[in-house]
């Protein structure tokens, strides 16, 4: 009874992120779209090295509880670098808020195709029945059908996948 309860979290786990994904690559979309000022966005600012440092520290800085000092700081170096960017500072607590979203969504994006691409070197039908089913949206019928397998073998596969993509994501 343990291990079927173990399984099924797995398998909520697995669904609960994977059905996430579609809306996660579009509030990635969207914010790298993002107007910042005079005609720049989110993701071209992002993309900056210098800044992506600078804004890497503070938020160590916060994580770790530093002094208020080292914080200001820090958030003076990231304010200076959005000016020279922007030629404003404006709003910059803003810009830092969404960048800092921007990167996590970014962070976790790339951990679930790390562990779709995993599984797929585990079993490439996995994988695939995963990628088709809740990255492409495609139904259960039309997957079993252009892979020529059945759909009670779609449901086996499914069952498996999501259960080695929940241990490959925990």
């Amino acid at each position: 009874m343990m291990m079927l309860n173990v399984e099924l979290n797995y398998e909520k786990i697995a669904i609960d992120q994977l059905r996430g994904y579609k809306r996660l690559v579009g509030r990635i979309k969207m914010l790298e779209k993002f107007p910042v000022s005079g005609g720049m966005r989110l993701g071209t600012i992002v993309q900056d090295g210098q800044l992506q440092n600078v804004h890497h520290h503070w938020r160590k800085l916060l994580a770790s509880g530093a002094e208020q000092e080292a914080l200001r700081s820090t958030e003076a170096k990231v304010k200076a670098l959005l000016e020279g960017l922007l030629g404003t500072s404006d709003g910059y607590q803003g810009i830092l808020a969404r960048i800092t979203e921007l990167q996590e969504l970014e962070r976790q994006k790339e951990r679930m195709e790390h562990a779709l691409d995993a599984l797929d070197d585990l079993k490439h039908e996995y994988a695939q029945v995963l990628k088709l089913l809740y990255l492409d949206g495609n139904e259960p019928h039309d997957i079993a059908c252009d892979l020529g397998i059945s759909l009670s073998t779609f449901y086996g596969w499914r069952r498996k996948a999501l259960k080695e993509y929940g241990i490959l994501i925990s």
